[in-house]
């Protein structure tokens, strides 16, 4: 038998994306399954290679991802938000991590233990395919980043990129135009919108002078998401 979810987890985990379309019986004993964990900024979760099947949601803060594959000059790819999950892979395929995982910021996570996920598929195998929606929305992802990159104007492709990266390229219902802030620096937020350092200040700094974006000391914070959605889909 299941176990009810205990206190020790956040009743108020953010239910969203993949996991929102999945089998209400299946987030129930995934949950039930969870343990929080917390790490420092700059912690590492788990590297690329390592073997390990836990897999962990986002409860608060902001995780970044790197991938095995990563270029020396592509260090970052995304950034995971609350309600996001990350660890799938390993736990579907049962084999070595495919990227690595960071705390950018102090997070606090749910932690699904893998031997103990692993069992609950044997019980329930219909639950593959449940976890398996994980798969299929972060294929989703890499199409998404892969499309952003291809827009030829700077500036739409900028806005494309720091929409995604505030996790409100696709946001729907109350928080899609609401402001987020991004973890990152002007350097890294170049690299990842695959442009110049030059060329970046100067887009952003056209972004701020319209009031659609706020510079911090190593972060950007998304102040105008709408308006931001136009110039991206006007690229």
């Amino acid at each position: 038998m299941t176990k009810a979810r205990g206190s020790s987890v956040p009743a108020s985990f953010p239910i969203r994306g993949w996991f929102a379309d999945s089998h209400p019986h299946f987030r129930r004993d995934l949950l039930a399954l969870a343990r929080p964990k917390s790490y420092a900024a700059g912690s590492v979760i788990f590297q690329a290679g390592e073997l390990g099947q836990d897999v962990f949601g986002v409860s608060s803060g902001v995780v970044t991802m790197q991938s095995r594959l990563s270029h020396a000059d592509a260090v970052l790819l995304h950034m995971l938000r609350p309600g996001e999950w990350f660890g799938t892979a390993s736990a579907l395929l049962e084999r070595g991590r495919r990227i690595t995982a960071v705390a950018r910021t102090d997070v606090h996570l749910l932690r699904v233990p893998g031997d103990e996920l692993r069992a609950l598929l044997r019980r329930r195998p219909a639950w593959f395919a449940e976890l398996g929606r994980d798969a299929i929305h972060n294929m989703d992802l890499a199409m998404q980043i892969a499309t952003d990159l291809m827009i030829r104007d700077p500036s739409s492709r900028c806005a494309a990129v720091l929409l995604r990266l505030a996790s409100r390229r696709w946001a729907s219902g109350p928080e899609a135009d609401t402001s987020s802030e991004i973890p990152a620096s002007q350097a890294e937020l170049a690299m990842l919108c695959n442009v110049s350092r030059n060329t970046f200040s100067r887009v952003v700094g056209e972004f701020s002078r319209r009031r659609l974006v706020v510079l911090n000391y190593r972060s950007l914070t998304v102040t105008e998401p709408a308006r931001l959605r136009d110039i991206a889909d006007s690229g």
